[in-house]
């Protein structure tokens, strides 16, 4: 669906496809399943006018992510965002902070970028000898700036991340006491951490995942651990409990699934901020019953 959807589409990739359709009756039902999913989740005519219209300029506000969704789809689907989410702020030293649904970009007066995702807060001071941030709530990334010769310190959650001189671009994201680092390149130490771990030295695309029960370093996808900062969020495999309550992280209106569905699994990527359009694909996916009441959509068999 994704490929045949794609402005680099060939004459290859059609007669593939009906290759593919041909071979087994099976292929054609699920490809007539996905394009229903598709359908059900916006499609892509009407947004392909709106990516061929010249783009506006930033607003003199915080930006907000757009919750247009593009492309929909499971398993090995596909999500577009259209448009992009904003501009960079100068910033000085001060609280910064997001609303549910809202993500902002600004820049620090060392010219560290940041990112902060929805409903999240940093504290950022900055003075002759070093520059400390601390992460009181939510997600953010950073990427520092390269020429500051000052320690350059996140707190999350009593961990404490020192970033290596250089241009480090990390993501760290605290939920209660668990804190998830991800070091995209550059260099980082993490300290005091649970389970009697001093510190944990990470490289480029390693990911630190530290919770009361103890620490663990992980490799993960980078593109996928990242994928928020363009408004999307990625599911491989994931239960149906654990995909709505990352999805609920973005959006007033709330998903809640019944208790027989919970464990369902889920793969793909969604644009954020849109309940509803993911209620109703993974609804038509999964054969779910979508049913909503004020502010609430309720998943069931």
């Amino acid at each position: 669906m994704a490929r045949l959807h794609a402005p680099d589409r060939t004459e290859d990739t059609v007669a593939a496809f009906r290759a593919w359709c041909a071979a087994d009756p099976a292929h054609a039902a699920a490809f007539e399943h996905m394009t229903l999913v598709w359908d059900v989740a916006g499609g892509l005519h009407a947004e392909r006018a709106a990516l061929a219209s010249p783009p506006l300029p930033p607003p003199p506000v915080r930006p907000v992510v757009s919750r247009r969704l593009v492309l929909a789809g499971l398993g090995g689907g596909l999500v577009l965002a259209a448009g992009g989410i904003g501009f960079w702020r100068q910033a000085g030293a001060a609280v910064y902070s997001t609303a549910v649904g809202e993500q902002r970009r600004l820049t620090l007066a060392d010219g560290t970028r940041v990112i902060l995702d929805t409903d999240s807060e940093i504290r950022v001071r900055l003075d002759d000898k070093t520059r400390r941030v601390a992460l009181t709530r939510g997600r953010a990334s950073f990427t520092t700036a390269a020429t500051d010769p000052r320690p350059f310190e996140v707190e999350a959650g009593g961990r404490h991340v020192q970033v290596q001189p250089g241009a480090t671009q990390l993501d760290i994201r605290r939920d209660a006491d668990d804190v998830t680092v991800t070091l995209v390149n550059g260099g980082a130490r993490v300290d005091d951490l649970p389970g009697g771990v001093a510190s944990v030295t990470l490289a480029g695309g390693q990911q630190l995942v530290a919770a009361p029960t103890g620490t663990q370093v992980k490799q993960p996808d980078v593109a996928d651990a990242t994928a928020w900062q363009g408004g999307r969020a990625v599911f491989r495999d994931d239960t149906l409990a654990a995909a709505v309550a990352e999805m609920n992280r973005y959006s007033a209106v709330k998903l809640a699934v019944a208790p027989e569905v919970a464990g369902l699994r889920v793969s793909g990527t969604y644009r954020v901020g849109d309940n509803a359009a993911f209620a109703r694909s993974v609804g038509t996916l999964l054969t779910l019953r979508v049913v909503g009441q004020g502010q609430r959509l309720t998943l069931s068999r």
